[in-house]
């Protein structure tokens, strides 16, 4: 029995001879009535060979063949975000959420397309508009956070971190996760706040007072439980040495 075109690619590629496996592939799509199999087998060859171009064009082709299959739409984003084509990667998500808002999978290869392009800002109002429509969805919530994060927004991404890290459905590597940012942000402020308590004898004034508030009051954003740990530093600050005096002694 003779082999079909796909299985004789296939024979190919399992010997490593992709120029042939391309070859077969192109003349079945070229004759027009080839499966959409055929143009996602030769998107992967393509792409084996380090042929982007060739695999995007390939995945438009199949696109063209059947316009609503959401898999191929999906490929071919996932190949142009690959080849690092990222505008056009936006482009087509956009394309495809005019058509049918709210999608899951546009977004999300949205997010990872401005992600990889640093636009963090943009991103973060893709990682907004997943975290509304599925607020369960513990993966949405912690890419957010980490969003948040690098953008310097650390009260907001606190608020996530604990968000997660007391949410006792989600998977455990996400609530580990949270935790050990959780420790890590309230490290880095911890030593701010412990640098500006030796310089400053105001705000040093106001944290013996208050320690909670005048943290707050001067923009730090500690977890709860770091909170509860600043409870206890008044009691150790007469260990630390006293903050300079900001005027001339008097003669």
């Amino acid at each position: 029995m003779k082999p079909t075109t796909l299985q004789q690619a296939e024979e190919y590629v399992r010997r490593g001879r992709l120029k042939q496996a391309v070859r077969v592939l192109q003349r079945a799509v070229q004759a027009g009535d080839a499966p959409l199999e055929y143009y996602l087998r030769l998107a992967e060859v393509y792409r084996l060979q380090d042929n982007w171009r060739g695999a995007i064009e390939a995945m438009r082709a199949a696109l063209q063949f059947n316009p609503d299959a959401a898999p191929v739409r999906e490929r071919l984003v996932e190949l142009l975000i690959e080849s690092g084509h990222l505008t056009e990667a936006v482009s087509e998500c956009q394309r495809w959420l005019q058509e049918t808002p709210d999608h899951p999978i546009p977004l999300e290869h949205m997010l990872d397309a401005y992600w990889q392009s640093m636009d963090y800002e943009h991103a973060l109002q893709v990682a907004n508009q997943l975290v509304r429509l599925q607020p369960q969805s513990a993966h949405y919530r912690l890419r957010r956070a980490r969003l948040l994060d690098n953008l310097g927004r650390h009260a907001q991404a606190v608020s996530d971190y604990e968000h997660l890290a007391f949410d006792v459905s989600a998977p455990l590597e996400i609530i580990v996760w949270a935790i050990i940012e959780l420790e890590r942000l309230d490290k880095v402020q911890m030593e701010m706040l412990l640098h500006l308590l030796t310089e400053d004898a105001v705000f040093r004034i106001k944290f013996l007072r208050d320690p909670i508030g005048a943290a707050r009051e001067r923009g730090f954003a500690f977890s709860r439980v770091g909170e509860q740990m600043l409870e206890y530093l008044p009691d150790a600050l007469n260990e630390l040495p006293r903050p300079p005096r900001r005027y001339a002694d008097y003669n």
